[in-house]
């Protein structure tokens, strides 16, 4: 019987070793351990219920249009729990000179689609619109080099829709120095656009068009952009788990070196105890994967500690809904770091995903740290929530006291993709190919969004597979 070993249990682990459980369940003679470092699994998703509430630690949805995480779930019995944004309320603001502005219909992703919202809209200034609208004239880039996410904002629609729109809300995703951050790895779709049509918003158009067209073909779906499950994502974890009953999983299991053994691997824990296998997959953050490959593969080791990490932090707060000062009429808001604000961004939860709070009350989630203010997110947690209240304070009017306030930090989580990331990745693993039977998985690699991290873990079992029926030339 063939054994492989998952180091780390985050949802790129658990879907690896979900992968290999349904391999089994085919018939396949695999044995398979997932051992995670921590007290816990699911790594940075993580979902607390109190009295009605439900906090999410880390991500609180995932993107529907890239298929691994609604697959998975589909997989796992989770279809009926699958639940949208609430279609009433779709609004999202910027705060930008001291109040908050509606972004306008129809800009996607920065990009204007519709010319009259644009057009009078007061988020950005005339001369603003006007070099945004230059997009349609300005040449398509020479070559293939990759550059940064402010560096391809500036050149195709200018310094307004830069710190306006693309830092606090691109790379607001990513948590990251939009100065720094490689567009080829965060947005390719940006670059595809710019190649394929030189215009991105002739080619955002066009997208547009041809969504619409094909909309009229596929079967009605009543699936939001974003997506998540009725009592949390800690409910993806929980069933991966529960649905996996050949996978033996442990925790408090921290895996401290590897070593490559003639006929196979060697995991040498912290406590002292090792574990054999004829695979390995990998699926701990880029810095605790080169601590543990560097006696082996000091190249890729060090290649890895070069993928920067930050921190970050969350504020979860909620209020009885009677007398709320503001009407929360819409997702949210983001922050660009010219207001000089200590929250990046805050979800109105309630609004946002309705069955996250009960009856009567609401909740809202703020956003702090990241590249640009990570000294932020390394304070204490009073700090934090006097930060957060005073800036809730100054921006939405709310002098309320919450009935709770939640506080995490994420310290060192938050994985950045800086300029040429992709060409750092490919010599990894072209490098670990030097070593058969060591496969890599996770956020530091291809993508930090849950499906990306999914589909990452299933490709990583999926090569798992090919290598272990190369090696004894019988089909598992």
């Amino acid at each position: 019987m063939k054994k492989i070993i998952i180091i780390g249990g985050g949802i790129a682990g658990l879907a690896a070793a979900y992968r290999i459980q349904r391999k089994i369940s085919e018939g396949a003679n695999l044995e398979c351990i997932l051992l995670e470092g921590s007290d816990q699994f699911g790594g940075k998703i993580s979902t607390e219920k109190s009295d009605g509430f439900v906090i999410e630690r880390g991500p609180d949805s995932f993107i529907s249009q890239k298929p691994a995480a609604m697959q998975l779930c589909k997989q796992l019995g989770l279809e009926d729990r699958l639940t949208g944004t609430n279609p009433n309320s779709p609004k999202t603001f910027v705060y930008t000179g001291g109040k908050l502005v509606t972004m306008p219909d129809g800009l996607s992703l920065m990009i204007p689609t519709k010319f009259l919202p644009f057009a009078l809209t007061s988020l950005f200034s005339l001369p603003g619109k006007i070099r945004m609208a230059l997009d349609l004239l300005i040449p398509r880039k020479d070559g293939d080099s990759d550059e940064s996410l402010a560096s391809f904002v500036r050149r195709r629609m200018g310094e307004e829709a830069l710190s306006k729109m693309a830092e606090p809300m691109l790379a607001g995703i990513y948590a990251s120095d939009p100065e720094k951050m490689s567009i080829g790895s965060t947005f390719p779709m940006f670059v595809e656009t710019e190649r394929k049509y030189r215009s991105l918003i002739l080619g955002m158009l066009a997208r547009k068009k041809a969504m619409l067209i094909n909309a009229g073909k596929r079967p009605h779906t009543s699936h939001s952009l974003f997506m998540t499950l009725k009592d949390g994502l800690g409910e993806m974890v929980d069933a991966v788990i529960k649905k996996s009953p050949n996978i033996q999983f442990k925790s408090g299991a921290k895996v401290a070196a590897l070593e490559k053994k003639k006929d196979g691997w060697n995991a040498k824990l912290g406590n002292g105890s090792e574990c054999q296998a004829d695979a390995i997959i990998l699926a701990t953050p880029g810095s605790i994967t080169a601590k543990i490959i560097k006696p082996i593969a000091p190249d890729s080791a060090e290649l890895l500690d070069r993928i920067h990490y930050v921190s970050t932090a969350t504020v979860t707060l909620g209020y009885k809904k009677e007398g709320f000062s503001h009407s929360l009429d819409g997702f949210g808001f983001v922050v660009p770091k010219a207001e000089g604000r200590s929250i990046l961004a805050c979800t109105w939860t309630s609004s946002k995903f309705p069955h996250r709070a009960p009856e009567g009350y609401v909740m809202l989630r703020c956003y702090l740290g990241g590249a640009l203010q990570e000294e932020i997110a390394e304070k204490d947690a009073e700090t934090l929530e006097r930060l957060v209240r005073n800036d809730l304070q100054e921006i939405m009017g709310i002098k309320e006291t919450p009935i709770f306030c939640k506080v995490f930090k994420n310290n060192k989580s938050n994985v950045q993709y800086h300029v040429n990331h992709s060409e750092r990745i490919d010599s990894i693993m072209e490098d670990l190919k030097n070593f058969p039977g060591l496969f890599l998985a996770g956020s530091a690699y291809r993508g930090i969004g849950i499906p990306d991290c999914i589909q990452n873990g299933n490709q990583a079992a999926e090569s798992a597979f090919d290598f272990l029926n190369s090696k004894s030339h019988v089909s598992i």
